[in-house]
């Protein structure tokens, strides 16, 4: 049994479900509704109603693979170890594999490291109007992905990036905006290049607040039986 010891800063990188959530468009608005209260039963219950995609989650192989793996049946330490968060607020448009590389060798990140979090900032994560995400530059509504439609200005991964990332046998891979393809893609190609090799998808991170560098990462999705994805709660803990 491996075990695991935190001695530094937690830091919670976990995007909050609420029904002011932003989502991906077409996906199901978070519904949080009061069924018991103390007052009139004696205890809280809520019944929650969203997608299997909401705020951060981990996308399971079957989200886009037929026959993947379900989200139950995912590697839980695949999801947990030493984790480098790369800087791509600053750029926008594709991340290559000699993009990611140059910025890879710039950290003198060890070679080993399994898990790679990618900080783009491409989404707001303002929370204001339900159901509603904010690509850059424009506002979309949940309900019409035609809306605004056009190239995304978002930093996020093309198919180099995505093979670069298998090759180099990371088992994890996080984002901060909706996707790691391109916001309007329809064939997702870097969800099927990383999937079909085995490396797991968090996205919707919160890192606007994180530097660049080397963390302990946690990511607990969770345990829905045959589902696509799930929900999770996501940390970093310091090394100092």
């Amino acid at each position: 049994m491996n075990k695991i010891s935190i001695y530094g800063k937690i830091i919670d990188i976990t995007t909050s479900i609420s029904p002011l959530t932003q989502i991906f468009p077409g996906d199901p608005i978070p519904e949080i509704e009061k069924v018991f209260t103390i007052e009139e039963e004696g205890c809280a219950v809520s019944k929650l109603s969203f997608g299997s995609h909401t705020g951060t989650h981990v996308d399971a192989p079957s989200h886009i693979l037929k026959n993947g793996l379900t989200i139950d049946k995912l590697e839980l330490k695949n999801l947990m170890g030493k984790a480098l968060i790369l800087d791509f607020s600053s750029q926008s448009g594709e991340l290559t594999d000699f993009i990611l590389e140059k910025s890879f060798r710039n950290m003198g990140a060890p070679e080993n490291i399994p898990i790679l979090l990618l900080k783009t900032e491409a989404f707001s994560r303002k929370q204001g109007n339900a159901g509603k995400v904010s690509p850059p530059g424009e506002e979309s509504d949940s309900q019409n992905t035609e809306s605004g439609k056009e190239k995304s200005g978002s930093a996020y991964l093309d198919k180099s990036g995505a093979a670069w990332i298998v090759e180099k046998g990371f088992k994890t891979i996080g984002i901060d905006s909706f996707s790691v393809d391109n916001f309007y893609s329809e064939n997702l190609p870097a969800h099927h290049i990383l999937l079909s090799g085995n490396v797991n998808i968090v996205e919707c991170l919160e890192l606007s607040y994180i530097e660049a560098g080397t963390y302990f990462f946690i990511c607990l999705p969770l345990k829905i039986e045959g589902c696509d994805g799930a929900p999770a709660r996501a940390l970093l803990v310091t090394y100092s």
